[in-house]
């Protein structure tokens, strides 16, 4: 419930950018910082744990060994080690942290098996094995990075293995071939196992790394003649997909795409290119800003100021390659804000999507059956009640309902869900089909949110609206009548609506289950059968009240609007 609750807070404050003060600001910066530090374990008097309360800083990122003394540990010494100082940065958190790491497998990999972790082959020697294989292997990386209190992944790399010259990429085995759709269905592969495990992917590195001849660790990396738009089809492909929630840039230049910056500094790569042209909504994190690419030929200062304005979200600082204080890095993009050389609509907006980002990461996955017999039963249901043969239970989301289960146990609202076939209690609507009711969400008492299938799946939960609604249920309501929803799970279902807004920005409604039958007349409403209604009190009026509230910058229209 903690999450939920400062991320309301949260927006509460930038609902009211007018009333941000010099404090909050600061925090909001530190927000959009990831950051590196020296020690296997953490007390009070850590200065990273000094910077995680002051500034509320977005995450930090483990690394194993000392870049500049590959003698001395930096983070990682064994799990035990491990998830001891996980737990800690948490606990010590007073706001969501995403703790970072790079482990991509083969020689990239952070968590080694001389320190007792599990040995994670390359990703050039994944893809040579089935996808069967391959899922199995991520899913043993994901559940050791989720066990040991990892929450955000840097890869997969989806970079093209095109210049065999590479070192940086193609050397290391770090890419899954110079196919983009192989290198696209095997970067699936860890991105499902990791969402299965609440860990966010982050896809690196844009616009494409795979071509290059320089190391932008050491130096300038210029990428124009070897740079090809093939490389640009796995994000096509991955963002399309809606499996691409975090995208690492590159600090490469290419002058095709911009004469005068790399793309970590660029607008024409990370805004017209990336966030126009290619659709991204999620956050764009960059690559370390001490490297050389960077750090050799721009002030901190300046970099700073060109990557937010690029429309970087999240700016990393490794403190390996170099070293800046968190205290130095706030404060020299507060000047410049203050300046207004970058807006504060940037900061805004980056606070935004990072919120947005903390909420996809908290949500569990707790999946119903939905095998071939519910999807040719939801088919059926399309086709009995909306006229329409479809080939697939595919929907465009417009409409996010709020319900409640009637049941006050979340295990046995669960299990109602459950089956694919209607309960025999439900004689009610049972002579419309037989296919189950069910939720894409399902909300605890104490806020905690689950996935119950795909929220672009059809499920029914709401007549004449299932097949452009998102459904989420919340554990309560007792007898059916009383409105005894809690504050979490209204702070948690402004979060979710938030969350699901920005990632399907063609929602235009947002309605209590209560309300449906005032949207007979709206062309959304496909029901063929004027016989079927049903009615309904749930989440009650006070509980709609509260959410609208809580996202009304959104302008969602209501069921009579």
């Amino acid at each position: 419930m903690k999450i939920f609750l400062l991320i309301f807070t949260l927006f509460f404050t930038l609902n009211a950018a007018d009333s941000i003060n010099d404090t909050q600001l600061k925090e909001m910066i530190g927000r959009m910082l990831i950051v590196g530090f020296d020690g296997t374990k953490v007390t009070q008097n850590s200065q990273i744990i000094k910077d995680i309360k002051r500034y509320k800083l977005g995450g930090v990122i483990l690394f194993d060994i000392n870049y500049h003394d590959r003698s001395r540990q930096k983070n990682i010494t064994s799990p035990k080690q491990l998830k001891e100082l996980t737990t800690a940065l948490q606990n010590f958190s007073h706001s969501p942290l995403f703790i970072a790491i790079d482990q991509e497998g083969g020689k990239v990999a952070r968590l080694k098996p001389k320190y007792g972790f599990t040995k994670i082959p390359s990703a050039f020697k994944v893809a040579q094995l089935p996808l069967t294989k391959a899922k199995s292997i991520y899913q043993t990386q994901s559940q050791m990075l989720h066990k040991n209190g990892i929450n955000m992944n840097f890869a997969p790399v989806v970079d093209l293995g095109i210049n065999p010259k590479n070192r940086v990429i193609v050397g290391l085995e770090r890419s899954f071939g110079k196919d983009p759709l192989k290198v696209s269905r095997y970067a699936k592969v860890l991105i499902d196992t990791q969402t299965d495990n609440n860990i966010i992917s982050v896809l690196k590195h844009f616009p494409g790394h795979g071509s290059s001849l320089g190391d932008s660790h050491k130096g300038f990396v210029d990428i124009t003649e070897t740079w090809s738009k093939k490389e640009l089809e796995p994000y096509k492909i991955l963002i399309k997909a809606d499996k691409a929630d975090a995208i690492m840039t590159a600090h490469v230049f290419n002058r095709h795409l911009d004469a005068a910056y790399p793309a970590t500094l660029s607008y024409k790569i990370n805004t017209q290119l990336l966030r126009n042209k290619l659709g991204f909504r999620g956050v764009i994190i960059s690559d370390d800003m001490q490297m050389k690419a960077i750090s050799a030929h721009y002030s901190l200062k300046e970099a700073t100021t060109l990557a937010i304005n690029a429309g970087v979200d999240m700016l990393l600082f490794g403190n390996q390659l170099a070293h800046n204080s968190t205290q130095e890095i706030v404060q020299t993009i507060f000047e410049q804000v203050k300046a207004g050389k970058v807006s504060r609509q940037k900061i805004i907006n980056a606070n935004k999507k990072i919120a947005v980002l903390h909420t996809k990461n908290s949500i569990i996955q707790k999946p119903i059956i939905f095998k071939k017999e519910r999807k040719e039963m939801t088919k059926a249901y399309i086709k009995k009640h909306y006229a329409l043969e479809v080939k697939d239970i595919h929907i465009r989301p417009k409409i996010i309902v709020l319900h409640w289960t009637a049941v006050m146990d979340f295990n046995d609202s669960f299990k109602r869900l459950y089956p694919q076939k209607l309960l025999t209690d439900r004689k009610d609507i049972a002579a419309a089909s037989q296919l189950n009711v069910s939720a894409h969400f399902l909300v605890e008492r104490d806020g905690t949110i689950y996935q119950l299938m795909p929220d672009n799946f059809m499920a029914r939960h709401v007549i004449g609206l299932n097949y452009s609604a998102i459904g989420v249920e919340n554990v309560g309501g007792e007898a059916n009548k009383k409105e005894d929803l809690t504050p979490a799970q209204v702070t948690a279902n402004i979060r979710l609506v938030e969350y699901l807004k920005e990632k399907y920005p063609d929602i235009e409604y947002l309605i209590g289950h209560y309300e449906y039958k005032q949207m007979q007349k709206n062309p959304l409403w496909l029901e063929k059968d004027a016989s079927y209604r049903t009615t309904k009190a749930d989440p009650g009026a006070k509980f709609m009240q509260a959410v609208r509230e809580g996202v009304e910058e959104l302008q969602l229209k209501g069921a009579d609007e």
